[in-house]
């Protein structure tokens, strides 16, 4: 298990030497700007050869739209949640794990996305459900780790291929059941390459978030002018089955299709998202959600 410190760093050289942390943030702009450039022009390249873009390499599904955090950047935090409470039900559930094995699905899986997923009493029987059904395909999930004890740890771990453990502090400490699994994992080597622990603070500074981050909506937002992979690479399934248009969409403001009324194969190569991928590739002004985005995924 590795703790991810690179958080750390970044503070630390944001307070003290800011123009060093300017500088960094500037490199990374320009590497984002060609590594998206590049993949655009591959992208591409693939829909003039075969008349469509390729299936998405990864897939998130939000099982229940919840978080019990309260962090400051994000639009779904508790405090801060607008959304219609839903849980998915688990034959939608079944009905996804089938149709990813129908098409071949050979990407990874999140049991998560704008959420909590240890909200969801039923996460480690999904989790099981989801690695028997595609056993072959890296299934993982984001937690903030509140609400793990080792018993849940060692229910679900043995299901997924990683966990990944947002430990939100602002002191950059390790909250009392982050430091059990830990502390377990160390002890017990099996589980250290399959859990990654990331220092987060709860009141920071992130990207827009689709312009809907609640403590940058007072700022002049500065989008991206060139594109973005996500909508070529990414499915996000919310619990009533529609499908949002990238992770940044956490409010579930621009909806691709239904997969209570349609399936996957029809939403990722249907018209709707087909216009929106054309668009992405010229820049993100031409749509809503994109035009107040700085977000680098």
């Amino acid at each position: 298990m590795i703790i991810n410190y690179e958080n750390i760093l970044k503070y630390y050289f944001k307070n003290h030497f800011p123009k060093i942390h300017e500088w960094r943030e500037n490199r990374k702009r320009e590497k984002y700007k060609k590594r998206i450039t590049q993949a655009i022009d591959n992208y591409n390249s693939i829909y003039k050869a075969e008349g469509q873009y390729p299936l998405f390499q990864t897939i998130e599904i939000e099982t229940i739209n919840r978080c019990n955090s309260t962090c400051s950047f994000c639009p779904v935090n508790k405090n801060a949640d607008t959304r219609e409470f839903k849980i998915m039900d688990q034959q939608l559930f079944i009905s996804i794990l089938q149709q990813l094995k129908d098409l071949n699905y050979s990407g990874s899986i999140g049991l998560y996305s704008n959420n909590e997923p240890f909200l969801d009493e039923r996460i480690v029987d999904l989790a099981r459900l989801a690695k028997e059904q595609l056993p072959n395909n890296h299934l993982y999930l984001y937690t903030n780790g509140t609400l793990l004890t080792l018993k849940k740890f060692l229910a679900i771990i043995q299901h997924l291929d990683r966990m990944y453990i947002d430990n939100y502090n602002d002191k950059l400490k390790l909250s009392t059941p982050v430091k059990t699994i830990h502390k377990y994992c160390k002890d017990n080597k099996l589980y250290l390459d399959k859990v990654r622990i990331r220092l987060r603070k709860l009141n920071d500074v992130l990207s827009t978030r689709g312009g809907q981050a609640p403590n940058r909506k007072q700022e002049k937002i500065e989008p991206l002018t060139y594109g973005c992979y996500l909508p070529f690479r990414q499915m996000v399934i919310r619990p009533d089955g529609k499908v949002s248009l990238c992770c940044n969409d956490a409010l579930g403001t621009m909806t691709l299709g239904d997969l209570t009324k349609e399936t996957i194969g029809n939403v990722w190569y249907g018209e709707t998202h087909r216009v929106i991928q054309e668009k992405i590739t010229k820049g993100r002004y031409d749509i809503d959600l994109c035009r107040g985005c700085d977000s680098m995924l």
